[in-house]
């Protein structure tokens, strides 16, 4: 069987806004993580192409897709190209994967505390197939249904940052979960497959606990001078306020049910945590 490298890429785009969740308001000489947990998106054949904005700068920067008619198989896009112009970081190439290339491109399914950087050997800016065929080709390393991660490898203006993303691919090819992803925000440094942090012992964050029941909002073990705002998964703000006690409740009885994103700030020493929560 010859495997085409062509594909009619649909105009079918979903755009989530990101709502970034930088743990750390203050970067070390290591850098600083910018980690955003996104409700799951799925994309199959009722939602074949879906782009992600890694950096949060309004450009998506990944387009990740399926196609279910035979071959099946599930790919990720971050090359501007003729297909996909639109998928490139503040319009300057660099958008790549980390994986290994011959014939074709196969993103490599990252072990979870491997380092992206640029030791690393093959970053390619074209499309990358997780899992060709139900796996007919041997390259494909996405196969057996569970959570993957691969490397990413991009351009905030001309400066190189790396990443990583969180998917699952169905054993069949058929869909992806895309789950969440992470970037180093200092350039040319490295970040490790899963992590979200950096320094997170130092954060006076680190120990508040979130509860949420009937649209309300509990917060526990609040550090002094305490400010939250609460966004739609938009990106949209539509609540905010500051705290008094180490235990606050934010009342959202107004808000319609469902997926927010709850950023809390200590403006004692510039820290940020942001969790996903559901009313």
């Amino acid at each position: 069987m010859k495997k085409s490298t062509s594909e009619n890429l649909s105009e079918r785009l979903v755009k989530y806004g990101t709502v970034s969740a930088a743990m750390l308001g203050m970067a070390n000489a290591q850098g600083q993580i910018n980690y955003t947990d996104i409700a799951d998106i799925t994309v199959d054949a009722t939602n074949p192409r879906v782009a992600i904005d890694i950096d949060g700068d309004g450009t998506n920067d990944y387009l990740f897709g399926t196609r279910t008619t035979a071959p099946g198989f599930a790919f990720i896009f971050p090359s501007p190209s003729s297909a996909a112009s639109s998928y490139n970081s503040n319009g300057i190439v660099g958008l790549s994967a980390l994986g290994s290339y011959g014939t074709y491109f196969y993103p490599s399914n990252m072990t979870s505390g491997a380092p992206i950087n640029a030791t690393n050997n093959v970053f390619f800016s074209g499309r990358g197939d997780f899992n060709f065929n139900s796996c007919f080709y041997s390259g494909s390393q996405f196969c057996d249904g569970m959570d993957g991660f691969v490397g990413l490898h991009f351009k905030i203006g001309a400066n190189t940052h790396y990443g990583w993303a969180r998917i699952q691919v169905a054993s069949d090819a058929t869909s992806i979960t895309i789950k969440d992803y992470a970037y180093n925000t200092v350039a040319e440094e490295s970040i490790n497959i899963g992590q979200t942090t950096l320094g997170i012992e130092n954060s006076s964050l680190q120990d508040i606990r979130i509860v949420t029941l009937n649209k309300s909002i509990s917060l526990f073990n609040l550090p002094e001078g305490t400010t939250y705002n609460l966004f739609s998964i938009s990106g949209q703000l539509v609540l905010n306020g500051s705290t008094k006690n180490d235990t606050y409740v934010i009342e959202a009885d107004a808000l319609a049910s469902g997926i927010y994103v709850l950023e809390l700030n200590n403006i004692t020493n510039n820290s940020v945590v942001k969790k996903k929560v559901i009313l």
